[in-house]
Order: C-alpha cells, then structure tokens, then sequence
C-alpha cells in the first residue's frame, strides 16, 4: 500500500471506524455514538494539568496534559503494552497531541514495540528528560536509557528511576499522556497513584477464569487509590480465520460470560479486541518513521484487519469515558459511569448545577456564554478570541433558553442571544467544583467568581 502522512492516516482510521458498530460502553447496551470531531472538542475544554508531584509547588511547572490514562494489568502476558502503544498512536491519528511513558523498568516493552537508536535519551540544559518523537508520538521508557540490559535494581532505586520518569520527562503540552504500568498491583501502581492526577484506567485482560480473578482485583485497587476504571480490554476474544471468514472463540472455561455483568454492575466498559498474528510484528530493528512499518495502526497494510478496528473502537470509547465519568465532590454515587454533573435550566432563564449529595450551585449563563470556545467564538487555528467576553460577561439580561443533555458527556445550552454552546460535563464539573462559574451577582451571595474557558 501506499505510504500516507500521519494527518492523512486519520482519514484512514475514521474511515474504519465507521466500518464498525458502535463503541460499547458495557456488554449489552450500545451506547449513542457521538462524532469523533465532537468528542475532540470536548476534550478540548478540558483544562491543561500540571504533570508534576501533587501537591506540590506550581512554580516551575514543565509540563501539562488535559488528561492521563492509565493502562494496567492484573498479570503480565496480556497484551497490555501492546494496547498501550497502539491505543496511543490511534489518539495521534485524531490529530491531539499525545505522550506514551512505559514505567516497566525490570521489563519494558515499549522499545521493542517501537524500536530506536540507542544513544537517543538526552537531557535539556535543566537536567530534564528530553522525550523520543516517534510517528509524532512522544515516547519515554527506562528500555530507551539503558536499552538492552538486564535491570538489577533494587526496590529503593527503582522508587527513584519511577519518580524521575514521572516527574522530570518534559513532555510539553499535551491533550493525553498514556501511561503503560508495570503488571499486577505492586508498588509503582501506588507511587503512581500519589504523584500525578490520573483520570482513568483501562485494565487489559484476556477471557480466562486466571485473567478474570486478576481484573477483579486490579478494580479493587484502583477503587482504594481513587483512579476510576473506565474500560476492560477483552483482549485477543477471538480469532477470525483469513481462509474462512470464521471466528473462532480461544477460551472455553466461561470467563468471557462472566465479565459484563460484572463490569455493568461496576459502570466500566468493556470492548473485545480480537486475536490478530500481525497486531505485535516489528522489524527487530529501528526503522525510519516515513516508512510507516510500525507500530501497528500506522501501517496503512493493516487498515481491513480486526485489530484495526477494534483500536478504532477503543479510542472512541476511551474518550466517551474519559469525558463522561465522575470526579471527587461531584455527579450522582462516584461510579465510573455517572455522569460529573447535571446541569438545570431554572424559570426566568437561570442556571444549576447539582452537586454530589444534592447540592445545588448557581451557574451565571453569561459566563457560560463568554467561554464559548466554538468556531464562532474561536478561531481554530490561530485561538483568536473572536468575541468580546467581557461586554457579554457584564450582560446581567442573558439568560438560558434551553438545556439539552448530548449523551452522557455534555449538554447543549441555548442562550437569549441566540448563541449555542456544546459543554462538556467534566468542564463544566471542574468550573463550579472549584467554584468558579456562578458570575458577579452569585459570586456576591457566596457562590463563586468567574470561569475561564472550557
């Protein structure tokens, strides 16, 4: 096939995702299917986080991400740096800007799914740790320090190598930074917890009664950390066979039947990547990005197979999750799959947010209407603020002419001025969770000052 660039491999990958049926959200219940363009701009209001240790002090901060997912294992064997690599390079396909941290350092597997020169890890004049591009992915693992050696370390320098690799990687600014754990529970797992904020984790499994018992306790954990599961990987479900078209299923003890009620029962979805012989396949040596040889969804030779596909649903239900789930203090019981916040068209135009525990706060509708980050209000290209916010900030007649929920992860708001905005719930979550929405007038009465863009 023809090689094509990496904004023309997009093309490609939305066209087969169409191909497909929609992203499941748990076995059973298909969930509606928001565009791609629009999950993307929702993501896009979401507020850039400083990578760096909590709570720690906000000068200096080096790098940001809108949001940190977590992939992880209960066992090692899975498939899980796999997905982890894949699932990365399917978001850049997008067009965000994405960076890919393997944190196995006794066995990292991210230079072997994406060979490199030895000798490519640098430092900046600061002392921090300058990521490797590759394909337009930035990429870090302890393999790429010291590629090609056994790590015979012990567990008070592992601490520290973790600690830098979390902390002192430069990655800039970017929309998601994936995140490839060591396998089981262990330590890092914790450390990682404590150190930076992570949104979700998906847990990578494969459907046998070994894999299963594992996913239960890896939900466990997470649970005790506060790091919400958003997605199962079934992975390698099935295998479709090239010569007949059949698909055959690789486990038979009825670990797979017992999976979905259990992830619904829990809010977490659940998607099945099929078997593919090629999903793993590199050249054992590095190669130029321009060839487009690997990983494995940037080689357009592989766009009719399965596993194509099956990415393709991944990133999808990725971003639905991670713009849908709940966060601390805020939207119905804390389960994975709730919705962060609700948000109430009131008589006479006015605004309300329902809290976590019933509470309600007060949302100004022109501020809501000044951080309108839509075509209109936005140049895409540039980021030019096409509006005069402030003239519409100090509108005290703009009102909400209609509220209507998009899915689990966002609301449609009209407003008197015939404007419409699309909000993602996560933005509008992190506005008034810090309360910082409710305009001049609630701010008053205690209820907040003013948002910036969302």
């Amino acid at each position: 096939s023809e090689a094509i660039p990496n904004g023309g491999h997009k093309a490609a990958l939305d066209a087969a995702a169409a191909a497909t049926e929609q992203p499941v959200v748990a076995e059973g219940r298909v969930a509606a299917s928001p565009s791609e363009t629009e999950l993307l701009r929702f993501l896009a209001q979401l507020p850039a986080k400083p990578l760096g240790a909590k709570g720690g002090p906000g000068q200096g901060i080096h790098s940001t991400a809108k949001a940190v997912l977590l992939c992880a294992s209960g066992k090692g064997g899975v498939g899980k740096s796999t997905v982890s690599v894949n699932l990365a390079y399917t978001l850049a396909g997008m067009g965000l800007e994405v960076g890919l941290l393997d944190l196995d350092v006794y066995g990292p597997s991210l230079p072997e799914l994406v060979p490199l020169p030895a000798g490519s890890v640098m430092q900046n004049q600061k002392g921090r740790i300058v990521p490797l591009d590759y394909g337009g992915v930035a990429l870090m693992s302890w393999g790429y320090v010291q590629p090609g050696e056994a790590a015979t370390i012990r567990a008070p320098i592992l601490a520290q190598i973790v600690n830098q690799l979390l902390t002192e990687v430069e990655w800039g600014a970017l929309d998601v930074l994936v995140i490839d754990s060591p396998p089981g529970t262990g330590d890092v797992l914790l450390s990682l917890s404590q150190t930076l904020p992570i949104d979700g984790a998906v847990l990578v499994t494969t459907c046998n009664n070994i894999s299963f018992a594992d996913v239960l306790k890896g939900v466990q954990l997470f649970e005790k950390v506060a790091i919400p599961p958003l997605l199962v990987v079934a992975n390698m479900s099935a295998f479709e066979c090239e010569s007949c078209g059949r698909e055959h299923q690789l486990f038979a003890d009825g670990a797979a039947a017992k999976l979905p009620g259990f992830l619904e029962a829990k809010g977490i979805g659940l998607v099945k990547m099929p078997l593919d012989p090629v999903l793993s396949k590199t050249p054992g040596h590095p190669m130029p990005p321009a060839v487009f040889e690997y990983p494995y969804v940037r080689n357009p030779d592989n766009q009719r197979r399965p596993a194509w596909k099956g990415f393709s649903r991944l990133s999808l239900a990725v971003l639905e999750k991670l713009l849908g789930k709940a966060t601390d203090g805020i939207g119905g019981d804390g389960a994975a799959g709730a919705a962060p916040a609700a948000l109430k068209l009131r008589p006479g135009g006015t605004l309300e947010v329902r809290l976590k525990g019933g509470e309600l706060r007060p949302v100004a509708a022109s501020e809501l209407r000044a951080a309108c980050r839509c075509a209109h209000c936005i140049d895409e290209f540039t980021g030019e603020v096409k509006i005069d916010r402030d003239s519409i900030r100090s509108n005290t007649g703009l009102r909400a002419t209609a509220v209507e929920p998009k899915g689990n992860y966002a609301v449609s708001v009209t407003f008197s001025d015939g404007h419409n905005s699309l909000i993602a719930l996560r933005a509008l979550e992190q506005m008034v969770g810090a309360g910082v929405a409710a305009g001049p007038a609630a701010a008053a009465a205690g209820g907040g000052g003013r948002t910036g863009d969302w």
